[in-house]
């Protein structure tokens, strides 16, 4: 399904019926990796999820940033009379979440965050330009084949490493290099303070894009937040499914309905 927002065109899925979540995908995937999450919550929730601007089956006309994922988010919930939801942001979803959450706290019912961070530590601007360069020379799939080996545990099954690798492949190039300027060079820390809903914080021990320590972090600025390490990499919602899946129904679970 689709619905223009902002200028662009968002494609989404929506399943279920009770208390809204929305799943906010991580850099490089689509709406179609919260399937099993979805299948798994369907029954008592209504399951939400956009592939955000450039990814997946969304267009990409306009530049992105934070701020701008997080008014496409709110123009999204808009569009789909969603008063308040649950927000479940993974990888560059969690700055979305966060910063979706200082804007309109009112609408969040929840936060869960997931393999993220506040501020990224990580030589962002040498990740930048590296990438850059990679997609200067490289073809989106062999782009992907070299991320590919850097998020995934050895143990992922083939199935999930072709699906991520076709996933990445429909991700505009321009798009993938706005989301790697727009969550790395920031400092999202003034944001946490501002988080009143229940929060989860989950993280891969084996993660390596974005480590415990970045959890740790989130947790400790984050009032009230709960923190979840799971035997997963950064992708865990292909190394380990139902690993992956454990704590966030558990989670949702437990907040009132």
């Amino acid at each position: 399904m689709n619905i223009s927002v902002n200028g662009e065109t968002l494609n989404y899925v929506k399943e279920g019926q009770g208390p809204v979540i929305v799943f906010l995908h991580f850099l490089g995937g689509f709406s179609y990796q919260w399937r099993h999450q979805i299948e798994a919550l369907k029954d008592r929730y209504t399951c939400i999820a956009f592939d955000h601007r450039g990814f997946g089956f969304s267009t990409f006309n306009g530049r992105w940033d934070v701020p701008t994922g997080a008014k496409d988010l709110k123009a999204g919930l808009d569009a789909l009379g969603i008063e308040k939801a649950h927000i479940v942001g993974y990888s560059m979803g969690g700055p979305i979440a966060l910063v979706f959450n200082s804007q309109w706290p009112g609408m969040v019912r929840s936060l869960t965050l997931i393999d993220t961070f506040a501020k990224n530590h990580t030589h962002s601007k040498a990740r930048i330009e590296e990438s850059e360069k990679c997609f200067r020379y490289m073809s989106s799939r062999e782009y992907a084949r070299q991320y590919i080996a850097t998020r995934l545990l050895p143990s992922t099954p083939k199935s999930a490493v072709d699906e991520l690798l076709s996933a990445i492949c429909l991700a505009s190039k321009d798009a993938y290099m706005d989301v790697l300027r727009g969550i790395l060079i920031p400092d999202f820390t003034e944001h946490c303070s501002k988080v009143k809903a229940p929060t989860l914080v989950m993280c891969g021990r084996h993660d390596r894009t974005t480590p415990v320590e970045f959890s740790n972090d989130l947790t400790r600025l984050i009032s009230g937040a709960v923190e979840q390490i799971i035997p997963t990499g950064h992708l865990g919602v292909f190394d380990d499914p139902a690993a992956f899946n454990k704590p966030i129904i558990e989670f949702l679970d437990a907040q009132p309905r």
